[in-house]
């Protein structure tokens, strides 16, 4: 009877021991595989390969270490941008834009109503996404979580609530600290009613933000000058790589700041007659690896942006349209806890 009980356990052991072997080296196969996919996106004979998954990766919060496997930090600098003039941006023009009042579509007969939201699945080759057109611009506003800075974020979904909105997306960058997603803490600087509620009015940030007479502005300056713009609402975001976050001003794209990998991207834009576009690329899944800078300005210049700037990207990337997440994010875990957010708010 014992030397049947010592058997089993033996034959038990035996199989256990088997398996464990068995997934010790799939997974050891799993990760040789990788490294070896690393290898050649980091190593391999395409240079342009090479940029762009370094890029993609650097651009994320959580796996930006990966670019570091195989090369080295000079390595890796040298795929950065040294163009420092990426920093300095000129003013943006307010004569250019020019608010159209009602909700008659200029040029027309005045007789045909226009939709004061325009929602716009996005679909270009690779590119997937969602566009919203805000044909009133006083209806975007800046939300902001509570006790900014203080505690972790809100999730989008609860922005839009609280501010009895209709719809928003994500807005400036933030401290993210070990990747986990639930950031409470602006990098830069934001102002909300025309004040500045977090950051310094000697600092120079690379703003993204609507002045009184709801004209969006993009570009770099001090706090003081943003305040002195009578700017309302506005954040700041700048790329890992130290990238400027603006793309389009007074209608011309700015490539000094067009160097970017493939990840999921957001973006605020304005038209020549007021209307607001807000843009969310989505990425990372089995439908879309993502978008580019380039990509971003493509879309914007399309539908007719004249200015438009980049905001925080990747697993930030979120749409909310009447209650509801529309685009897909690229978060494992869900949406993120944010600390800002662009709203629109419901028609008076």
């Amino acid at each position: 009877m014992e030397n049947t009980e010592s058997r089993k356990k033996h034959r038990l052991l035996l199989v256990l021991g088997r398996a464990l072997a068995l997934l010790g080296t799939t997974l050891a196969a799993i990760l040789i595989i990788l490294l070896g996919v690393i290898w050649v996106m980091e190593k391999g004979p395409s240079p342009t390969i090479t940029e762009l998954f370094c890029r993609s990766v650097r651009e994320t919060s959580a796996i930006r270490w990966v670019a570091n496997i195989f090369l080295t930090d000079e390595e890796i600098d040298l795929l950065k941008s040294q163009n420092t003039e990426a920093l300095v941006t000129e003013a943006v023009n307010t004569s250019l834009i020019h608010i159209q009042q009602g909700s008659q579509t200029a040029g027309d007969s005045g007789l045909e109503e226009q939709k004061t939201l325009e929602l716009i699945d996005i679909s270009q080759g690779t590119i997937k996404g969602k566009l919203l057109i805000v044909k009133d611009p006083s209806r975007v506003i800046l939300g902001t979580s509570d006790n900014l800075g203080q505690q972790a974020g809100l999730l989008l979904t609860d922005m839009v609530a609280k501010y009895n909105g209709v719809a928003g997306i994500n807005a400036g960058g933030f401290n993210d600290e070990n990747g986990r997603g639930n950031g409470g803490i602006p990098q830069g600087l934001v102002i909300t009613e025309g004040e500045m509620v977090w950051g310094s009015k000697s600092t120079t940030y690379n703003v993204i933000g609507f002045d009184a007479d709801h004209i969006l502005h993009v570009g770099t300056m001090t706090g003081q000058d943003a305040l002195d713009l009578g700017m309302q609402y506005g954040v700041s975001f700048v790329t890992h790589d130290g990238l400027a976050s603006s793309l389009i001003i007074n209608g011309e794209v700015q490539y000094s700041n067009l160097a970017s990998g493939v990840n999921p991207r957001t973006a605020i834009g304005q038209r020549s007659d007021g209307a607001v576009l807000l843009l969310v690329l989505d990425g990372r899944s089995i439908n879309t690896l993502g978008a580019t800078m380039e990509d971003i300005c493509d879309v914007m210049l399309e539908y007719g942006a004249v200015n438009a700037g980049n905001l925080d990207g990747g697993s930030s990337s979120v749409m909310v349209y009447e209650g509801e997440i529309i685009n897909s994010c690229a978060s494992v875990t869900g949406p993120r806890t944010i600390p800002t957010g662009f709203i629109v708010l419901e028609e008076e």
